[in-house]
């Protein structure tokens, strides 16, 4: 979900509702840390018009069969995005999946991840480039390069703490509390 997150954001903009419907979670708004969920297919759709409704392909809801009836709705302007293994449907052969290979499986490709992800952490927080320094790579890549979603976490965190200076400063750019910036870097220094 996280990197269908990083496509919503990256597509339609982050102003543009993005809302999660998996039944086994409760209702709940978006958060600073994670998006809006519903347990309603129909629900869900409702809540993410003019954005993305993800679902997950193992935990479709109850009334999966009439939220898909008003996605195609002609008028519904929202983008169903569904998480699933590639061999999960014989439905999921067109239009082609996207497939995105994990990071430990593309080594040589990490460097310019790593680049781009700082790249747009820059550019997201108005920072000047020298805000994302070659140290910063660097410890993107011993401590932080499990997940595209880490790696995307970690660029934006570093240069929010080059730009403010200090961890109060960096957590308000973020929307985030400082404490939890703080355990954030700690963990990744073990």
């Amino acid at each position: 979900m996280p990197l269908a997150l990083a496509l919503h954001r990256r597509t339609l903009g982050a102003a543009r509702p993005f809302v999660v419907c998996d039944p086994r979670r409760g209702n709940w708004k978006p958060t600073v840390r994670s998006p809006g969920n519903r347990v309603s297919g129909a629900e869900a759709l409702a809540a993410a018009a003019g954005g993305t409704l993800c679902l997950r392909h193992s935990r479709l809801p109850d009334d999966y069969a009439k939220m898909t009836e008003m996605a195609r709705e002609p008028d519904a302007a929202v983008r169903v995005v569904v998480c699933a293994a590639p061999s999960a449907d014989p439905f999921l052969i067109l239009p082609g999946p996207l497939t995105i290979p994990p990071l430990a499986s593309r080594a040589e490709d990490l460097p310019r991840i790593i680049e781009e992800y700082g790249q747009d952490a820059v550019a997201t927080l108005g920072a000047r480039p020298d805000a994302f320094t070659a140290e910063d790579r660097a410890w993107i890549a011993r401590s932080c390069a499990t997940t595209l979603h880490e790696v995307e976490k970690a660029a934006l965190r570093l240069v929010a703490l080059r730009m403010a200076g200090s961890i109060s400063g960096a957590a308000g750019r973020l929307g985030m509390a400082p404490v939890s910036l703080r355990r954030w870097i700690a963990r990744k220094a073990e």
